[in-house]
């Protein structure tokens, strides 16, 4: 069985321009989609914007796969951990695992992008049921 969850990355233009064969290979298998990009159309050009404002250093994507067992006991997760860490500034790329084994977990969580242009957090709710 297995806890299932859903995965996003966001990765700065030079980390995603940069990634070997093996690794796109492995966002591909485990249904990494692009869902967002932002590339040098969005740049804001209007310098008077203070709030919201787009530039170089923003330029990157979202991948998103769903319903995943995304645990660092498995060797594909562990050698992309590895890879990211060892070839790109954990500043230019940030991996969000949406619930692990608990809602207050950041196991599955990595890199330090956190003032990515996609707003990519973990925000965690739980609500009861019944009938």
């Amino acid at each position: 069985m297995g806890i299932r969850s859903d995965v996003a990355i966001v990765m700065k233009e030079a980390v995603r321009g940069h990634l070997t064969p093996e690794i796109k290979v492995f966002l591909e298998e485990w249904g990494f989609d692009e869902q967002a990009r932002v590339d040098e159309s969005d740049i804001t050009k209007d310098e008077s914007v203070q709030y919201g404002r787009i530039t170089k250093d923003d330029l990157g994507s979202l991948f998103i796969a769903e319903g995943v067992k995304w645990y660092s006991g498995y060797e594909d997760v562990t050698a992309f951990y590895e890879y990211m860490r060892e070839n790109h500034d954990e500043e230019d790329w940030l991996v969000v695992q949406a619930c692990h084994d608990y809602p207050e977990s950041t196991d599955g969580d990595g890199g330090e992008w956190h003032d990515n242009p996609f707003g990519l957090r973990k925000c965690v709710s739980v609500k009861l049921a019944w009938d």
